[in-house]
């Protein structure tokens, strides 16, 4: 699960006690460009860093300040043996301050003030009672105590137990109990942020995130109602990105990376998977992992939550699905790669049947690839069999040229085309024609005229063929003598056609 989501006690000293497994998943088959960076993602990310590193900071001394007072009035000599008592009465001798009675003042006043259950009865005089001749100086001591602590900005700011404080629900999510809970919460978000910021938008992942770490925040309070503590971390809302992740991706492969106690590897596996893991863990691990402040109610809450918003907006159609399938597109191009490499191998050692049968389940799997068309062209060429010859040429023909670079490997095809068939291409003249416009986009020239030529010397009559022989004039340089020899061929070919007239005068002025 994310990091580790801070339980503690409304006053504590210290840092958050991190979970004692070692257990990741995390799902990793993306990588950052500059096509999918994560604004919002990175904003969140600085946010986080900015509350803790800057608006956190302060409390450390708030905390010196609070344990100096604590040390000055020797609170610690009427409390510490008291906790002690309550830890033999509540069968919890073993409890390290009962144990170690000579360690420093600041570590037992961390233990006992993180101790929930000892808190709640302290403040509400269960333990020092009224009755107690010390009472009333311990109860202004231990106020004036309490009064320096609360005016640190985490106790001010994080979310209470049994309180329902909005504001509180949404600032917790911005802050952390120490650099290890910070770290291990912005590594998640990095990673789940960017897949699901690509797969929603900027606008809906921020709404999701928002509303997931709150919703995250409403099931700790209602699990801790009526306990004394807080809690704070990003945990719930970086919970709820992964129960969305989950069922985004759904029954799609992901790669994912996983480290349990002292094994980790990488595992292919489809990504509602890693839901149900996470789920079993989230009921297994409160048990395991009692004792660290783990807000595990948290962590649920958002994860399901994530889980319903994401069904909810997949539903709707909200959800990009090119980005999402984009992994198999890739892992695709690579497979298709890879086959076509060894069909090419395949063909240069004229395995032409092994290389061909390659090249047709490429084709039958992703149409429309002039690689692969042009590759079945050559097995066609080196058999020599005309009309299995016209039909993969007209193939590679017909297909638009979607960059000047296709346009140049056609005008190649079309080249060894025309030699394979003595400079008299058989395919219909709307197929060849239809090369024009990209030839020209490319700048083929020679290619144009190559095929308008040989469709002139064939079929003069073709109405389109003085069109397209006039528009390789006017891109000819001016006064050249290719320029005066195309438009001499015009003036003999079409004599009386219309373009006849423009090609005297275009003589004429050159």
């Amino acid at each position: 699960m994310p990091g580790i989501a801070a339980r503690q006690s409304a006053s504590t000293i210290g840092r958050a006690t991190p979970s004692r497994f070692p257990v990741l998943i995390l799902p990793l088959h993306r990588k950052w460009s500059r096509s999918n960076v994560p604004w919002v993602t990175i904003l969140l990310v600085l946010a986080n860093v900015f509350v803790y590193a800057f608006l956190q900071s302060g409390d450390a001394r708030v905390y010196a300040r609070a344990q100096a007072y604590y040390e000055q009035v020797n609170l610690g000599a009427l409390e510490f043996p008291a906790y002690v008592t309550w830890l033999n009465q509540h069968g919890r001798g073993a409890q390290p301050i009962d144990a170690h009675p000579d360690r420093p003042t600041g570590f037992m006043l961390a233990q006992m003030q993180s101790d929930r259950a000892f808190m709640a009865d302290l403040h509400a005089d269960k333990v020092i009672v009224p009755t107690d001749p010390r009472y009333a100086q311990w109860h202004d001591q231990r106020a004036q105590f309490d009064d320096i602590l609360d005016s640190a900005f985490t106790p001010r700011h994080a979310l209470r137990f049994s309180h329902i404080e909005p504001g509180r629900m949404l600032t917790a999510m911005f802050m952390h109990g120490g650099i290890e809970h910070l770290l291990g919460n912005m590594l998640f978000l990095l990673v789940i942020g960017m897949l699901v910021e690509g797969a929603l938008g900027a606008g809906w992942f921020f709404g999701l995130y928002l509303l997931g770490g709150l919703l995250a925040a409403s099931t700790s309070l209602t699990w801790h109602w009526g306990e004394q503590g807080a809690s704070l971390g990003a945990s719930g809302a970086i919970a709820a990105l992964m129960g969305a992740y989950c069922v985004i991706w759904g029954l799609r492969r992901v790669k994912v990376f996983y480290w349990f106690f002292v094994i980790f590897d990488y595992v292919k596996v489809p990504a509602l998977v890693m839901l149900g893991c996470w789920l079993v863990w989230l009921v297994i691990l409160p048990w395991l992992d009692a004792g660290t402040h783990v807000d595990y109610a948290d962590h649920a809450g958002g994860l399901l939550a994530g889980t319903v918003m994401a069904w909810a907006l997949r539903r709707h159609r909200r959800v990009r699905e090119s980005f999402v399938e984009e992994d198999e597109r890739v892992e695709r191009q690579a497979h298709d790669d890879a086959e076509l490499e060894r069909a090419q191998d395949l063909l240069g050692r004229m395995e032409i049947a092994k290389a061909r049968e390659i090249f047709n389940r490429l084709d039958a799997a992703q149409p429309g690839q002039l690689r692969v068309l042009i590759a079945l062209y050559r097995c066609a060429r080196y058999q020599g069999q005309s009309t299995a010859l016209d039909a993969a040429a007209a193939r590679v023909f017909t297909l638009p040229a979607h960059a000047d670079g296709d346009a140049r490997e056609q005008a190649q095809i079309y080249a060894d085309y025309a030699k394979a068939c003595d400079g008299s291409p058989r395919l219909d003249a709307a197929t060849l024609l239809g090369l024009l416009p990209g030839l020209q986009r490319a700048g083929q020239d020679d290619c144009i005229e190559a095929i308008v030529r040989a469709l002139i010397g064939r079929e003069p009559a073709n109405p389109a063929l003085p069109v397209a022989w006039f528009a390789l004039c006017l891109r000819t340089p001016e006064a050249s003598p290719a320029r005066r020899e195309r438009l001499r061929l015009l003036l003999d070919r079409y004599p009386d056609g219309e373009y006849a007239a423009k090609a005297r005068f275009l003589l004429g002025a050159g």
